[in-house]
């Protein structure tokens, strides 16, 4: 019997010193990609009344696209950025976006025709997944240094 109740003791013992650890594995809060628009990545397919400039963002997986974010932000001089979509000027600004690629476009607000724009564009986009936006229900998303800030992207 001593030796049974041994067995016992020395099973429960073990058993009991058995642990499972869990590590708990964070998600990558967003994913920030900069696109430099140079003056001839945009085209135009209607003689001017609007532009468009394209690139591949391989990061915007499918995921994303049906349940996250696509944020972008535009500045024409790499240090105000507005969130789109965006009228200033009489233009309006806007972005297009599928898996893997996106699209920004800019007409007139009047119909009219544009110019395209002669300089460097600065682009900011934010690739955001679901839970993520779920955990910061106060985020404000139109605003760039708080999305910058909360989810300490570059």
């Amino acid at each position: 019997m001593k030796k049974l109740s041994l067995l016992l003791i020395l099973a429960v013992t073990a058993l009991s010193a058995c642990r499972k650890e869990v590590t708990q594995v964070q998600p990558k809060q967003a994913v920030s990609v900069q696109w430099d628009i140079q003056a001839n990545d945009w085209y135009s397919e209607d003689g001017g009344v609007s532009y468009a400039a394209s690139a591949d963002l391989p990061e915007l997986t499918d995921a994303i696209f049906d349940h996250g974010a696509v944020l972008v932000y535009l500045s024409f001089d790499d240090n105000i950025y507005e969130a789109l979509p965006e009228v200033f000027d009489g233009i309006s600004y806007g972005a297009i976006h599928s898996p893997g690629a996106l699209t920004v476009d800019m007409h007139a607000v009047d119909g009219g025709t544009i110019p395209a724009p002669s300089g460097l564009v600065y682009a900011k986009i934010i690739l955001i997944d679901a839970p993520i936006i779920a955990m910061h229900p106060e985020l404000d998303l139109t605003d760039y240094n708080q999305v910058k800030k909360v989810l300490r992207v570059n």
